[in-house]
């Protein structure tokens, strides 16, 4: 009896560890479609409620820590690291930029671009692409503006394309910004570390 009781302790701690380590798989697994439920769950608040929010896609003066914007970016930027995550497979990287983007065109309902990871938005919704396009690792579209880009356009390594500017004031920067929206046309191609900043008023 004395022997049986050690085995038995360590059969159930082995099983409650493969319990542990299944659940935490799956859990990976899951998590990212949980995240772009959440995110599309943050885009219509916003959209529904916020007063913000289209101050900012006008460009207009606006206060970007109002809460339901904040959460819609908070939202994104959860769903844009999941897409970053090195076990996300390709298919499942394809769904989530099928909901983070504001539009991607499609071949056959599969978004008809190629994004290396790590990439990186700060809305993801303000962003439209057109077909065949390539984004090279470690890109980043602030996009609190529209971000437009056209067919067969390519970003290099490094691209930044920034829509968000600051009044020059420093007290009214301190809780106000406004944006100005960037739009790329057909067959653009944009070497490493291209740095694209919105026009100022």
């Amino acid at each position: 009896a004395k022997s049986i009781l050690p085995a038995a302790v360590a059969a159930a701690a082995g099983a409650s560890i493969l319990t542990t380590l299944a659940l935490q798989y799956l859990n990976s697994r899951l998590k990212w479609r949980q995240l772009c439920r959440a995110f599309r769950q943050a885009v219509v608040s916003a959209q529904s409620s916020s007063t913000q929010l289209q101050l900012m896609i006008d460009g207009k003066p606006y206060n970007c820590n109002e809460p339901l914007l904040l959460r819609m970016r908070e939202a994104a930027h959860e769903l844009n690291a999941e897409f970053n995550r090195p076990e996300r497979t390709p298919k499942e990287r394809t769904r989530i930029l099928q909901t983070l983007l504001g539009s991607c065109e499609e071949i056959d309902g599969v978004p008809d671009a190629i994004i290396e990871p790590p990439f990186y938005v700060d809305y993801g919704s303000n962003v439209s692409v057109g077909r065949n396009f390539y984004a090279n690792f470690n890109c980043t579209l602030l996009d609190c503006a529209a971000i437009t880009i056209g067919d067969n356009v390519f970003l290099a390594p490094g691209v930044q394309l920034y829509t968000a500017t600051h009044p020059l004031d420093a007290i009214e920067r301190r809780s106000t910004e406004y944006t100005r929206p960037i739009s790329i046309g057909d067959d653009v191609w944009i070497g490493g570390g291209g740095l694209f900043l919105s026009r100022g008023s």
